[in-house]
């Protein structure tokens, strides 16, 4: 057993005895909870993109392939609301305004270099996973 093998197996013990005190999943769990606040894809592609560097929205806009503007938006603000993203203005002509994470917003770091890792991990897998996928949805489209 490698070290990432032996790390995972430790953390899956660790989370396991965790979830093992919870009876359920409501509202009141703060797994639930937090998950309702970042567990989406513009979410964390929007945090990880802000981890490498503080951006202006044209940037993001060009960096996440597939986000609407309305959607980019949509979601800078409930990560500003979250208290994860600050927006700065810089007094110019025209306003240059710019994102960056908050304290609170570096501290997905530590999770989403976990979610990193394992996707580099598995990799060939989910690449096939999302192939398969992409096919399925051609499949339905042309049977429409």
């Amino acid at each position: 057993m490698d070290n990432w093998e032996e790390k995972n197996l430790e953390n899956f013990q660790r989370l396991r005895e965790k979830l093992i005190e919870k009876s359920n999943f409501d509202e009141n769990c703060v797994l639930n909870r937090s998950l309702t606040l970042i567990a989406n894809k513009w979410t964390l592609l929007i945090l990880v993109a802000l981890i490498q560097s503080s951006k202006r929205t044209s940037e993001l806009q060009k960096q996440i392939e597939g986000i609407s503007p309305k959607m980019l938006n949509e979601t800078l603000k409930k990560l500003i609301s979250y208290g994860m993203v600050k927006r700065k203005i810089y007094p110019e002509v025209p306003p240059r305004v710019e994102y960056s994470l908050t304290k609170f917003g570096v501290s997905t770091a530590t999770p989403l270099a976990a979610l990193a890792d394992w996707s580099a991990i598995w990799e060939k897998d989910l690449s096939k996973i999302y192939k398969k996928k992409q096919q399925d949805r051609l499949a339905i489209i042309s049977q429409k």
